[in-house]
């Protein structure tokens, strides 16, 4: 079930939750950063130099009262949308981080403050050993409300409230995934949704590790169709939620949830 809720917002209900959308914005990026895209892959009316690509954050609502951040974004549109959704910054319970890329944490701090008083934020263990300073600085100011956690390593396992955790890393060290009841959010799986669920082998110059990123996005999107999930990303065009499907000749198929 979905629903419009404010210009860069979106509603996405599971079973126990209800998940919002909370968008920093539709961008456009260069193709150079792009590891594999061949001209053969290009149709013929493809003759940008650019590809689509969001910017994006997630707010859980649980049935239980819990208010979850999933990301931060860079914090530019996260409080208004937080504001359109009827949350205060007061109210966030945890933010999951996927990892520590600026585009994710930024949020956390505002007017060198931390932006989220009573939140606990939960962290990857691998992934925390391999920020850079600006990411360690952000997480100071928290520095005792810090949870570092193990995802499940092969699949999906519980790290709080009814919320799964998963290690799909390649984009880096300790990469996250979290799966709401039918709803994964996949953090940075994809960048170029417009290439890389045709041809999932495309890769990008910000992974760690391109040939697990491939290997581990391969993996997910079979793991989401098998398992009949609805799927969402931080670099997914509005609404950012939709269903994986497999072609027939092997490639994958992403169809925006209707709003």
């Amino acid at each position: 079930m979905t629903s419009s809720y404010a210009q860069n917002t979106f509603v996405f209900k599971t079973k126990r939750s209800e998940v919002i959308l909370l968008s920093e914005g539709q961008f456009s990026n260069k193709k150079d950063v792009l590891i594999g895209l061949e001209r053969d892959m290009l149709s013929s009316d493809d003759t940008t130099n650019l590809f689509r690509t969001a910017l994006n954050a997630f707010l859980v609502k649980t049935r239980n009262g819990k208010r979850i951040l999933v990301d931060t974004g860079i914090g530019r549109e996260l409080f208004n949308n937080l504001a359109w959704a009827g949350v205060s910054p007061e109210m966030i319970d945890i933010v999951l981080i996927t990892h520590l890329h600026g585009d994710h944490y930024r949020g956390l701090v505002k007017e060198n403050k931390k932006a989220f008083p009573n939140a606990k934020i939960y962290i990857s263990k691998d992934e925390y050993p391999s920020a850079d300073e600006n990411a360690k600085r952000a997480l100071k100011y928290y520095d005792n409300d810090l949870v570092f956690f193990e995802p499940g390593m092969d699949k999906p396992e519980i790290v709080c409230e009814k919320i799964k955790a998963w290690y799909v890393t390649g984009h880096t060290l300790g990469h996250t995934v979290y799966q709401i009841d039918n709803l994964l959010i996949w953090g940075d799986v994809t960048h170029a949704m417009d290439y890389q669920m045709t041809f999932p082998q495309v890769a990008i110059v910000y992974d760690t590790n391109a040939k697990k990123a491939v290997e581990n996005r391969k993996k997910l999107f079979d793991y989401i169709v098998k398992n009949n999930l609805t799927a969402a990303g931080m670099h997914v065009p509005y609404p950012a939620i939709g269903k994986v499907s497999v072609l027939k000749d092997g490639s994958y198929k992403f169809t925006p949830v209707k709003y």
